[in-house]
């Protein structure tokens, strides 16, 4: 691999990581709970698991980081 090639790889990767920051904040407003009942609203997950090609459980974390975060100690604690 040359060094031009390189470049366009490290070009490309980081064209990447902002498209998914940006589906990720897409996702969270779009993951948002409903202002009045406090709860999200039905569906959603599915939808946007549909939509991303990410399967439910990626789009469940990009919405809540928190998940993710308490699932990853879970599997540090076994």
């Amino acid at each position: 691999m040359d060094d031009g090639e390189e470049r366009q790889l490290k070009d490309a990767m980081a064209a990447l990581r902002e498209a998914e920051d940006d589906v990720a904040r897409a996702l969270r407003a779009y993951l948002a709970p409903d202002p009045v009942t406090g709860r999200p609203v039905h569906g959603r997950i599915g939808r946007a698991a549909h939509l991303t090609g990410w399967g439910e459980q990626r789009v469940k974390e990009i919405a809540n980081p928190a998940l993710a975060e308490r699932r990853r100690a879970k599997r540090a604690d076994s």
